[in-house]
């Protein structure tokens, strides 16, 4: 059973939502699903009705929370709520201020003491209509060196770095990475996984001193994320394609491929 951590629940309508369940069943694949409202130009389903969808496909579906990230405290009794309802894990994008920020720490405490995992976006994103508002600096918001110091604050909270930075930030990433005991990474998109081939992807995570033994221990950081959508399912079937490709050619062992591709997640949860 593989396990992809980065889908999301862009539609409601319960046809295309069994498609989409039937795709997994397809695959083999659980997907950790987030929705919620304030993308950036973008609205998803809201946080309880996720959980309610993956309530009813417990066999395919996990519940993950969108907490926004903007310039008010977040909402930890919701976040602790949600919990309660089942949320399994919390999605930040598009923050007003950088991950970093003063006002974000006690979001990043609470989720270390619920043990639910985090799963940030980093690096590139499109301009639309809610940047003319706000007026933010968005893609310095979301540089993966902003997660540095949540990281160090919180060692036991469970980091995952989407995207691996993109072509921003991909170096800087990957050094968290590897600095980081409880920072992981996803491929998610093809920007990521079909940009990226196995070569690129062994060296960004080769050990900063080259051992003589196994040069792969960070590529066992990696987590399956496709970055699918409810309405586009065949973006996950194409995501584990070259997520198994990538660690083929770079001859990972059959342990470190079955934790990229869902037994590290899975053990969080």
């Amino acid at each position: 059973m593989y396990l992809d951590f980065h889908a999301h629940f862009n539609s409601g309508d319960p046809e295309l939502v069994k498609k989409f369940v039937a795709n997994c069943e397809r695959n083999g694949c659980r997907a950790a699903m987030s929705g919620g409202l304030h993308y950036g130009g973008h609205d998803f389903l809201p946080n309880d009705e996720v959980i309610d969808f993956c309530k009813r496909y417990s066999d395919w579906l996990v519940p993950l929370v969108k907490v926004e990230l903007w310039d008010a405290p977040p909402d930890l009794d919701a976040l602790r709520r949600w919990a309660d309802r089942g949320a399994k894990g919390v999605k930040c994008i598009y923050p007003y201020y950088p991950y970093d920020h003063d006002l974000y720490m006690p979001l990043y405490e609470e989720c270390e003491k619920l043990g639910l995992p985090m799963l940030f976006h980093t690096g590139n994103y499109r301009p639309n209509e809610e940047d003319m508002r706000a007026r933010r600096p968005t893609l310095k918001n979301m540089d993966p060196l902003n997660l540095d110091r949540p990281a160090r604050s919180f060692q036991k909270l469970r980091i995952v770095v989407a995207h691996l930075g993109t072509t921003f930030w991909r170096t800087q990433a990957a050094e968290l990475v590897k600095m980081h005991a409880n920072v992981y990474a996803d491929l998610a998109g093809s920007g990521s996984w079909m940009a990226l081939s196995a070569e690129e992807v062994a060296s960004l995570l080769r050990p900063p001193v080259l051992l003589c033994g196994d040069n792969t221990k960070f590529i066992a950081k990696l987590v399956l994320g496709t970055d699918c959508y409810v309405t586009i399912p065949r973006i996950q079937t194409e995501g584990i394609l070259h997520y198994r490709q990538i660690l083929s050619k770079i001859g990972v062992s059959q342990e470190i491929h079955d934790a990229v591709m869902g037994g590290t997640v899975e053990s969080w949860f």
